[in-house]
């Protein structure tokens, strides 16, 4: 059980921020995803929470920075966000193209442009 002073949930209320509702079924597939790719069982967990939470923080408007892998073995920090109106007016025509199917699709803030990277790619969140 967590307590909670009302000073503090006040400060919550007044900051706007609210708890991300995690999807149990997401995070399994992005973690059996990783198991597949020969990633031991608590990383793969870890990647698949991971990968759940930058897209909830994503999806209700906030610009994340985080971090991955590339197929070459740089690391990508990427600022990039799924909030609606951006997605909206970068968005030409319908679906997903081909070179993104089964990736992590998000809005790169730098270069305003689609990207994409394989969720067991991810590396972590930065803030």
């Amino acid at each position: 059980m967590q307590w909670v002073n009302k000073e503090s949930s006040n400060n919550l209320e007044n900051n706007d921020m609210k708890a991300i509702q995690i999807n149990e079924n997401s995070v399994i597939i992005n973690s059996i995803k990783c198991i597949k790719h020969e990633i031991d069982v608590p990383t793969s967990i870890c990647k698949g929470m991971l990968i759940e939470t930058l897209k909830k923080r994503m999806m209700r408007g906030e610009v994340v920075r985080f971090c991955y892998q590339k197929l070459d073995g740089s690391i990508r920090y990427a600022v990039g966000t799924l909030q609606t109106d951006a997605v909206q007016s970068n968005i030409n025509g319908g679906g997903i193209p081909k070179r993104f199917y089964g990736m992590f699709v998000y809005l790169d803030l730098q270069k305003m442009a689609w990207r994409g990277f394989k969720e067991e790619r991810i590396i972590g969140i930065v803030d």
